[in-house]
């Protein structure tokens, strides 16, 4: 029983990498996609989600026989909750880059608007947070699951800088708007995609420690917001 438990488990964890690659490689080939205006490439990705999609149902199914049939406690237990939470992340960033693919298909059709500089860039970080994510989740790694979290706000800079430049773009020539608001959903599925790792971070940290830093800032206005009350009876 124990020995059929701890394959269930490497299964589990086996199944999570091949849908962390699959969510990796997509969100990748859609950027390539759109900077290279290859809508050959974008078609194909898009398409390539669908598997995401059965990854993520295949992946539910096991976790819920391992609770099933395991009763797993304590870190057991908080791994295949976590391993629950991170798979409905990466699906959502296959289907960011599913739009990204839309809107590369599109953009194709016309002259690009500005260099694509800051975009591969902004990529890379990404990238290298929903990696490390995952990795930090295998391995119950708080450190590299905190350096994970501090990225974002290099992330959000990003989206806030090619946000103005493309909204000068607009207001500059106005017959270029809609493909800059095109860009910009770009931009902020990037910046999503920074979101959903930092998501799996935090899974991260409450496998390892059982500590819930998901929407800190709003438990720690909670807290002092109760604190305030208690003050205000006494």
């Amino acid at each position: 029983m124990i020995e059929r438990y701890i394959e269930d488990l490497d299964e589990l964890k086996r199944n999570f990498i091949e849908m962390a690659d699959m969510s990796k490689k997509i969100i990748n080939e859609a950027m390539e996609a759109l900077i290279e205006r290859d809508t050959e490439k974008a078609e194909i990705t898009y398409q390539y989600d669908r598997l995401i999609d059965l990854k993520e149902l295949e992946i539910e199914e096991k976790c819920v026989r391992v609770l099933a049939l395991y009763s797993p406690e304590a870190t057991d237990l908080r791994f295949v909750v976590s391993i629950l939470k991170s798979i409905v992340d990466l699906e959502r960033v296959g289907d960011l880059a599913r739009d990204i693919c839309e809107t590369a298909i599109h953009l194709a059709k016309h002259p690009p608007l500005k260099p694509y500089v800051d975009l591969p860039r902004m990529l890379q970080i990404v990238s290298e947070m929903l990696k490390d994510a995952v990795m930090a989740l295998l391995r119950g790694d708080t450190e590299l699951a905190k350096e994970v979290i501090d990225k974002d706000d290099i992330v959000d800079s990003f989206y806030d800088r090619l946000f103005e430049e493309l909204v000068e773009i607009a207001e500059k020539n106005p017959e270029h708007g809609s493909l800059a608001v095109r860009l910009i959903l770009v931009v902020k599925s990037l910046e999503r995609v920074g979101d959903h790792a930092t998501n799996i971070a935090e899974y991260a940290i409450y496998y390892k420690t059982g500590d819930v830093v998901k929407h800190k800032k709003a438990q720690e206005y909670l807290k002092k917001l109760k604190e305030k009350e208690n003050g205000e009876e006494r």
